[in-house]
């Protein structure tokens, strides 16, 4: 890989994604391989303004990882799990989940669950119902009708996620913090955690709620009926250290199976080289998680399959502009991302004016592109 350009120049082309007006304020992006690990910061971990003159990015800066929270704390946790026996991949949720039973829930697997195929709809803006407790909002997304009969199609649900979160709650008998904090964490010797955390040591993850404010006055891209007006308690700040994730900021106490996690990149590398060298989980249980989906071959156990010639690797984005990328057999894992959400997304502005289209950030596949360009893997076509 020394023919290709240095690792800083794909950080600094991550500033320059998106259009005109939209470019992220900062990025940061590691790539390790079995001879070498490495770390680029670009741009601002927070942007300049009147009250302060800005913090550049840091190689340690944390990130908010927004749904890379899925493969690097649920998944993971659940490996663990499953290879200690205490967990099993086909287990009924109703098991671990009382109640969760009732119009056709009863044949919904944890498996199904972790691979987006469990029937439930992709998203739904919990804390527009009023809970009072994080308790409450896990019983909320159970409640919720199926959008399909489980195990017939495959929809992308962070509800399915929030869920698997609440088993392995239910399993460890730890909130999910906790139990993160123990099975992964701990023996990996990461910094990763869930907020809220000190704003120093974590680069902002967007300038206010306005995005999913706008998801809610605009319907898009996960139409759910419901008025943004429902809700009081749009955040019209940056957010630095608390999560950006509505249901997990509003609803879930920042500690959600889908999203809440911080880490630095290079716990992200750590983690990838862990699960490659075996020293996390037996290789045995990363084959059966790595393995695609009989139906859907691009998807695996709590995480996607990429490909790149003969390489095939485990992925998954995150919306606040995160990305890691996991490829066991050759030992190349590639992290980090661009804070797409700060900078171009601005302040909330007034709640009178409604929102008529989202705004303008760049797009996630832009940060996935660089990334896996910067490993040497190209995105499939």
């Amino acid at each position: 890989m020394s023919d290709r350009e240095p690792l800083q120049a794909y950080a600094d082309r991550l500033l320059s994604i998106g259009n005109d007006g939209s470019h992220p304020a900062g990025a940061v992006l590691g790539l390790r391989t079995p001879h070498r690990s490495e770390v680029a910061p670009a741009g601002w971990a927070d942007l300049p303004s009147g009250e302060h003159p800005g913090v550049p990015m840091r190689p340690d800066h944390m990130l908010d990882l927004a749904s890379v929270t899925k493969v690097v704390a649920t998944t993971a946790i659940t490996m663990r799990l499953v290879a200690s026996g205490e967990v099993h991949l086909d287990d009924p949720v109703h098991r671990h989940l009382p109640g969760f039973d009732q119009h056709g829930k009863d044949r919904i697997t944890l498996e199904m669950l972790l691979t987006h195929t469990a029937g439930l709809r992709p998203w739904w803006p919990v804390y527009t119902a009023g809970v009072g407790r994080r308790d409450e909002a896990i019983r909320v997304v159970a409640d919720l009708p199926l959008a399909y009969p489980p195990g017939t199609d495959r929809i992308y649900s962070d509800l399915g996620l929030i869920l698997a979160g609440a088993v392995l709650e239910q399993v460890t008998t730890l909130r999910l913090d906790e139990a993160y904090d123990q099975l992964v964490a701990a023996p990996l010797g990461l910094s990763a955690r869930f907020g809220p955390l000190a704003a120093d040591r974590v680069a902002t993850s967007a300038d206010s709620d306005g995005y999913e404010r706008a998801m809610l006055a605009t319907d898009q891209p996960r139409p759910v009926g419901i008025d943004p007006d429902r809700f009081t308690g749009w955040r019209d700040r940056r957010l630095r250290g608390e999560v950006n994730d509505g249901n997990a900021a509003h609803a879930l106490d920042g500690v959600a199976g889908h999203a809440g996690l911080f880490a630095t990149v290079d716990d992200l590398l750590t983690y990838g080289a862990a699960l490659c060298e075996g020293s996390f989980v037996p290789r045995e249980v990363l084959d059966r998680f790595a393995a695609p989906h009989p139906d859907h071959p691009d998807q695996a156990v709590g995480a996607f399959l990429g490909r790149a010639g003969e390489v095939t690797y485990l992925q998954h984005p995150g919306f606040t502009g995160t990305y890691l990328a996991i490829a066991p057999a050759t030992g190349v894992v590639v992290a980090g991302g661009a804070t797409r959400l700060h900078g171009p997304l601005g302040p909330l502005g007034p709640l009178d004016r409604v929102p008529t289209r989202l705004p303008e950030v760049a797009t996630g596949l832009e940060v996935i592109e660089v990334l896996l360009d910067a490993a040497g893997l190209k995105v499939a076509r």
